[in-house]
Protein backbone atom coordinates (compact mmCIF):
# COMPACT_ATOMS: atom_id res chain seq x y z
CA UNK A 1 0.00 0.00 0.00
CA UNK A 2 2.47 2.67 1.14
CA UNK A 3 5.22 1.46 -1.18
CA UNK A 4 3.04 2.32 -4.15
CA UNK A 5 2.87 5.92 -2.98
CA UNK A 6 6.66 6.17 -2.79
CA UNK A 7 7.07 4.89 -6.33
CA UNK A 8 4.20 6.99 -7.70
CA UNK A 9 5.16 10.16 -5.85
CA UNK A 10 6.65 12.98 -7.86
CA UNK A 11 9.20 15.59 -6.81
CA UNK A 12 11.08 16.43 -4.73
CA UNK A 13 13.80 13.92 -5.55
CA UNK A 14 15.43 12.19 -2.62
CA UNK A 15 18.79 10.64 -1.97
CA UNK A 16 19.10 6.88 -1.65
CA UNK A 17 19.63 7.30 2.12
CA UNK A 18 16.44 9.35 2.45
CA UNK A 19 14.52 6.83 0.35
CA UNK A 20 15.79 3.98 2.57
CA UNK A 21 14.76 5.94 5.68
CA UNK A 22 11.26 6.36 4.23
CA UNK A 23 11.13 2.62 3.48
CA UNK A 24 12.23 1.89 7.03
CA UNK A 25 9.50 4.11 8.43
CA UNK A 26 6.73 2.34 6.53
CA UNK A 27 8.03 -1.23 6.74
CA UNK A 28 6.25 -1.93 10.07
CA UNK A 29 3.03 -0.62 8.55
CA UNK A 30 3.40 -2.88 5.52
CA UNK A 31 3.80 -5.91 7.80
CA UNK A 32 0.62 -5.01 9.70
CA UNK A 33 -1.30 -4.43 6.46
CA UNK A 34 -0.21 -7.81 5.06
CA UNK A 35 -1.18 -9.54 8.31
CA UNK A 36 -4.62 -7.91 8.31
CA UNK A 37 -5.25 -8.78 4.66
CA UNK A 38 -4.25 -12.39 5.34
CA UNK A 39 -6.64 -12.48 8.27
CA UNK A 40 -9.64 -10.70 6.71
CA UNK A 41 -9.01 -10.65 2.96
CA UNK A 42 -7.64 -7.90 0.71
CA UNK A 43 -9.73 -4.74 0.93
CA UNK A 44 -12.43 -6.55 2.90
CA UNK A 45 -11.81 -5.31 6.43
CA UNK A 46 -12.75 -1.72 5.55
CA UNK A 47 -16.11 -3.01 4.25
CA UNK A 48 -16.87 -4.90 7.47
CA UNK A 49 -16.69 -1.95 9.87
CA UNK A 50 -18.91 1.09 10.34
CA UNK A 51 -18.78 3.84 7.71
CA UNK A 52 -17.30 6.22 10.29
CA UNK A 53 -14.44 3.85 11.12
CA UNK A 54 -13.78 3.16 7.44
CA UNK A 55 -13.78 6.91 6.69
CA UNK A 56 -11.33 7.70 9.48
CA UNK A 57 -9.04 4.90 8.31
CA UNK A 58 -9.18 6.16 4.71
CA UNK A 59 -8.38 9.68 5.88
CA UNK A 60 -5.36 8.43 7.84
CA UNK A 61 -4.06 6.59 4.76
CA UNK A 62 -4.57 9.70 2.61
CA UNK A 63 -2.55 11.79 5.07
CA UNK A 64 0.23 9.19 5.04
CA UNK A 65 0.28 9.20 1.24
CA UNK A 66 0.53 13.00 1.28
CA UNK A 67 3.47 12.88 3.70
CA UNK A 68 5.17 10.32 1.45
CA UNK A 69 4.66 12.52 -1.60
CA UNK A 70 6.18 15.44 0.30
CA UNK A 71 9.06 13.21 1.46
CA UNK A 72 8.57 14.45 5.04
CA UNK A 73 10.30 11.71 7.05
CA UNK A 74 9.13 12.70 10.57
CA UNK A 75 5.55 13.08 9.29
CA UNK A 76 5.75 9.74 7.45
CA UNK A 77 6.82 7.99 10.64
CA UNK A 78 4.03 9.68 12.61
CA UNK A 79 1.37 8.95 10.00
CA UNK A 80 2.51 5.34 9.57
CA UNK A 81 1.98 4.85 13.31
CA UNK A 82 -1.53 6.32 13.00
CA UNK A 83 -2.37 3.94 10.14
CA UNK A 84 -1.06 0.98 12.17
CA UNK A 85 -3.41 1.97 14.99
CA UNK A 86 -6.13 2.32 12.36
CA UNK A 87 -5.59 -1.27 11.18
CA UNK A 88 -5.79 -2.39 14.81
CA UNK A 89 -9.05 -0.46 15.29
CA UNK A 90 -10.55 -2.03 12.15
CA UNK A 91 -9.53 -5.48 13.39
CA UNK A 92 -10.98 -4.86 16.85
CA UNK A 93 -14.29 -3.56 15.49
CA UNK A 94 -14.70 -6.37 12.97
CA UNK A 95 -13.96 -8.91 15.70
CA UNK A 96 -16.42 -7.26 18.10
CA UNK A 97 -19.28 -7.47 15.59
CA UNK A 98 -18.52 -11.14 14.94
CA UNK A 99 -17.31 -10.73 11.34
CA UNK A 100 -15.98 -13.94 9.87
CA UNK A 101 -12.28 -14.09 9.07
CA UNK A 102 -10.91 -15.57 5.87
CA UNK A 103 -7.68 -16.59 7.56
CA UNK A 104 -6.66 -20.06 6.47
CA UNK A 105 -9.23 -20.11 3.67
CA UNK A 106 -7.70 -17.59 1.29
CA UNK A 107 -4.66 -15.48 0.65
CA UNK A 108 -5.77 -11.89 0.06
CA UNK A 109 -3.64 -9.61 -2.09
CA UNK A 110 -4.02 -6.37 -4.00
CA UNK A 111 -2.83 -6.48 -7.58
CA UNK A 112 -3.23 -3.60 -10.04
CA UNK A 113 -5.68 -1.91 -7.68
CA UNK A 114 -7.97 -4.96 -7.53
CA UNK A 115 -8.59 -7.18 -4.51
CA UNK A 116 -7.78 -10.82 -5.25
CA UNK A 117 -8.22 -13.89 -3.08
CA UNK A 118 -6.38 -17.10 -3.84
CA UNK A 119 -7.97 -20.23 -2.38
CA UNK A 120 -6.42 -23.67 -2.15
CA UNK A 121 -9.15 -25.63 -3.87
CA UNK A 122 -12.65 -25.69 -5.30
CA UNK A 123 -14.13 -26.54 -1.91
CA UNK A 124 -13.09 -23.11 -0.59
CA UNK A 125 -13.98 -21.16 -3.75
CA UNK A 126 -17.74 -20.71 -3.23
CA UNK A 127 -17.30 -20.06 0.49
CA UNK A 128 -14.84 -17.21 -0.10
CA UNK A 129 -16.84 -15.76 -3.03
CA UNK A 130 -19.90 -15.47 -0.75
CA UNK A 131 -17.82 -13.76 1.97
CA UNK A 132 -15.92 -11.20 -0.12
CA UNK A 133 -18.65 -9.94 -2.43
CA UNK A 134 -18.89 -9.48 -6.16
CA UNK A 135 -16.14 -6.92 -6.77
CA UNK A 136 -13.24 -9.08 -5.60
CA UNK A 137 -11.62 -11.72 -7.80
CA UNK A 138 -11.35 -15.22 -6.36
CA UNK A 139 -9.24 -17.94 -7.99
CA UNK A 140 -7.95 -21.35 -7.01
CA UNK A 141 -4.30 -22.32 -6.93
CA UNK A 142 -5.08 -24.83 -9.68
CA UNK A 143 -6.50 -22.07 -11.91
CA UNK A 144 -3.40 -19.97 -11.39
CA UNK A 145 -1.14 -22.89 -12.23
CA UNK A 146 -3.11 -23.64 -15.42
CA UNK A 147 -2.87 -19.97 -16.41
CA UNK A 148 0.86 -19.92 -15.66
CA UNK A 149 1.45 -23.04 -17.74
CA UNK A 150 -0.49 -21.62 -20.69
CA UNK A 151 1.34 -18.31 -20.39
CA UNK A 152 4.76 -19.87 -19.92
CA UNK A 153 4.26 -22.05 -22.99
CA UNK A 154 3.38 -18.96 -25.07
CA UNK A 155 6.20 -16.75 -23.90
CA UNK A 156 9.52 -17.86 -25.24
CA UNK A 157 12.32 -18.09 -22.74
CA UNK A 158 10.67 -17.48 -19.35
CA UNK A 159 12.55 -20.39 -17.78
CA UNK A 160 15.75 -19.39 -19.59
CA UNK A 161 15.49 -15.84 -18.26
CA UNK A 162 14.98 -17.20 -14.75
CA UNK A 163 18.13 -19.30 -15.05
CA UNK A 164 20.12 -16.16 -15.88
CA UNK A 165 18.35 -13.93 -13.34
CA UNK A 166 17.68 -16.02 -10.21
CA UNK A 167 14.96 -14.48 -8.09
CA UNK A 168 13.58 -12.58 -11.08
CA UNK A 169 9.84 -12.13 -11.40
CA UNK A 170 7.55 -11.81 -14.42
CA UNK A 171 5.90 -8.41 -13.95
CA UNK A 172 4.46 -7.75 -17.39
CA UNK A 173 3.54 -9.84 -20.41
CA UNK A 174 2.97 -8.59 -23.92
CA UNK A 175 1.46 -11.08 -26.33
CA UNK A 176 0.95 -10.34 -30.03
CA UNK A 177 -2.61 -9.49 -31.11
CA UNK A 178 -4.75 -12.59 -30.75
CA UNK A 179 -2.16 -13.97 -28.36
CA UNK A 180 -0.58 -16.28 -30.92
CA UNK A 181 3.03 -16.51 -31.87
CA UNK A 182 3.89 -15.54 -35.43
CA UNK A 183 3.83 -18.82 -37.43
CA UNK A 184 7.31 -18.66 -39.00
Amino acid sequence: MARKAIKAAGPPPVSEDHYLAIQGAIEPLDRVAVDMERKWGAGRLERLVSPDTAMRFGSARDKLDQAIMERDLPEIARRASVVIRGWQALDKEATSIGAERLEGRAIGVRWNGQAWHVVWDRAELDYVIRRVGGEDKVVTVSELLHAWKALKDRIAGVEEVRRHFPGGEVTKVNLPPGGDNIPF
